[in-house]
């Protein structure tokens, strides 16, 4: 929903700036005076990214495609993928302009750009996701495996070189290992909505290869979790 007011406003929510209002940048309309942040406004403190969002003039993505840290010496490359579904969800002027591509197959394509950078760990963040079957009282099962859903759809055809799978969408909680297109089964994640899980994620990685050779997850209550402190 970053894009039901249009691309313009959401590259202004990333890069800062006052809303435009009558195809003017009005600073009226920044209202950080009032509540004590910085006028114009200075954009969001973290880096959005969308591979999958394409401009049909030229071809350029709208954010960036991927995002890489480096832990130890050993980079890892974390690729962004809006929901493909996207254009049937937000007003069409929002979208006007913009491809939103296959997830699986824009992520297989961006694999050799990350080799060629020697970056072999690379975990995908993705807008999709599917349900549990069953009871869906434990957040850290997989009953039923997601079978049929989106996102097993798009892990099923995930190039071997991605470690890990964050997903969202369905707001379900799940704690998965579903196999890519090799059949060799990946971690895939998903937390419900409004901050009420979060996700400790353990990633091991060989130096000599720069390849995750093990990953694992737990989903948390955050109210289990002794630094959140709740907020009334």
């Amino acid at each position: 929903h970053e894009f039901d007011k249009g691309s313009t406003e959401l590259l202004r929510l990333q890069n800062g700036g006052c809303k435009q209002t009558a195809g003017a940048n009005d600073p009226n309309s920044c209202k950080g005076a009032t509540v004590g942040t910085p006028v114009p406004f200075e954009g969001a403190k973290f880096k959005w990214l969308s591979a999958n969002v394409v401009s049909a003039s030229n071809g350029k993505t709208l954010l960036p495609a991927y995002g890489v840290k480096e832990f130890a010496g050993v980079k890892v490359a974390f690729i962004g993928m809006t929901l493909q579904a996207t254009p049937g969800i937000v007003t069409p002027t929002g979208v006007a302009g913009l491809e939103f591509r296959e997830e699986a197959a824009t992520v297989n394509a961006l694999i050799p750009e990350l080799r060629a950078a020697g970056i072999e760990s690379i975990v995908v963040l993705v807008h999709q996701g599917g349900f549990q079957t069953g009871s869906l009282s434990d957040i850290n099962a997989c009953e039923g495996n997601l079978a049929g859903s989106e996102i097993a759809s798009i892990v099923s055809r995930l190039d071997d070189a991605v470690d890990l799978v964050i997903s969202g969408h369905t707001h379900a909680a799940y704690n998965c290992k579903l196999p890519n297109v090799t059949g060799r089964k990946i971690a895939v994640t998903s937390t419900p909505a409004f901050g009420r899980v979060l996700t400790a994620v353990d990633l091991s990685i060989d130096p000599g290869t720069r390849d995750v050779t093990a990953a694992s997850a737990t989903n948390v209550l955050s109210a289990n979790v002794p630094s959140v402190l709740v907020d009334p």
